[in-house]
């Protein structure tokens, strides 16, 4: 029912070899890889990337449990989105299932029990699901800084202003973390992103750990060697 994808590029400016290096004692795909297979729920796992590299140490790790797919050069560079990348694959047939979950790689500390409490509830309704979780730091502190080093508020109701900084009294607010996004494949080419007709899956802050920089890689495995114990 569901086809499970996992893309990583070759390039990574910030950190590179983002996407293979060892985290907790195996490369960065892996994690994700481990999260989605197993699941009744999901019929087909594909790991897409433009790095052959990457499609090795996958087919060596996972052989036949995975289907790879090499990324054209077209669809791996810095301005082509993984929206196109998943357009792609419908267009040509390595998507034929109804729904799609789309799990990036930077994510590794969604488990697979994270992504069995996705499906769960998505089994709920069969309406489509985005993880998200909360702001880190309440975002209504939120500020712009123009040419002259002067801030302005992107609220009159910012706490900056009204004084109200009791955390107890500012409301919640949630964010994307890019970790999981479950949809039907019709949606891909009639909406522009993953969110449309969607609702959110909450997950926790120590699950949405998204690695992009090396500090962010060293929280990732801070976190997850501390999961183990």
């Amino acid at each position: 029912m569901i086809t499970a994808i996992i893309p990583a590029r070759g390039g990574s400016k910030r950190l590179p070899g983002k996407n293979i290096k060892l985290l907790n004692g195996r490369p960065l795909i892996f994690h994700s890889l481990d999260a989605v297979l197993g699941h009744g729920e999901i019929s087909k796992v594909v790991f897409t990337s433009d790095d052959d590299e990457y499609l090795h140490l996958v087919e060596k790790e996972y052989g036949n449990s995975v289907v790879l797919e090499k990324r054209p050069d077209t669809y791996a560079s810095d301005t082509r989105k993984v929206h196109d990348e998943i357009v792609r694959l419908k267009e040509s047939k390595v998507i034929e299932s109804e729904w799609f979950m789309l799990c990036l790689p930077t994510a590794p500390l969604r488990s697979f029990e994270t992504v069995k409490r996705m499906l769960v509830d998505w089994k709920q309704d069969k309406e489509a699901r985005f993880s998200a979780s909360e702001y880190d730091f309440p975002i209504q502190f939120a500020f712009e800084i123009d040419s002259d080093n002067n801030w302005s508020p992107i609220s009159d109701e910012s706490p900056m202003i009204t004084g109200n900084t009791r955390s107890q009294d500012i409301p919640v607010r949630y964010r994307p973390n890019g970790a999981m996004y479950l949809q039907k494949t019709e949606t891909l080419g009639r909406t522009k992103t993953f969110y449309l007709e969607a609702k959110p899956f909450l997950m926790d802050s120590s699950e949405s750990v998204d690695v992009d920089t090396e500090l962010d890689f060293k929280i990732a495995e801070i976190v997850m060697k501390e999961q183990q114990v």
